[in-house]
């Protein structure tokens, strides 16, 4: 009997370990959900990338969901520091794609015509 509890209790917190990923972050398996926020900071180059979590029937509570180079971060929406990170990650976002989107490709760059090579001066400098 003894060793029937045991095992029970074993098997009990291997399953509610499981359910708990991260590095000190509880998130529900099958629908990622943040059910704490993290403690600790958070470094603006090390997030890749983040989502925003609402309140729901699967969710508990409203969260940034920070994906960073080595964990998964849970963070308080309402938080200055938070709000300040994400204008921060968002303004990355935007410079990143202003910068890419003003680029053309190599590809449609127009060349120049035989005739308008020939046409043009050498001009030698002494």
């Amino acid at each position: 009997m003894f060793m029937l509890q045991t095992l029970t209790v074993l098997s009990l917190t291997v399953i509610f370990l499981a359910s708990v990923e991260g590095k000190g972050v509880q998130m529900q398996r099958d629908v990622q959900c943040c059910m704490l926020y993290s403690q600790g900071k958070v470094r603006t180059k090390d997030v890749l990338r983040f989502e925003v979590q609402t309140e729901g029937p699967d969710c508990s509570i409203q969260a940034i969901i920070l994906y960073t180079k080595k964990a998964v971060k849970c963070a308080d929406p309402r938080d200055r520091k938070v709000k300040r990170l994400l204008r921060k990650l968002l303004q990355r976002q935007r410079l990143k794609n202003h910068r890419t989107m003003w680029l053309p490709p190599r590809d449609n760059l127009p060349a120049m015509s035989e005739d308008k090579k020939d046409n043009w001066a050498v001009l030698n400098v002494e």
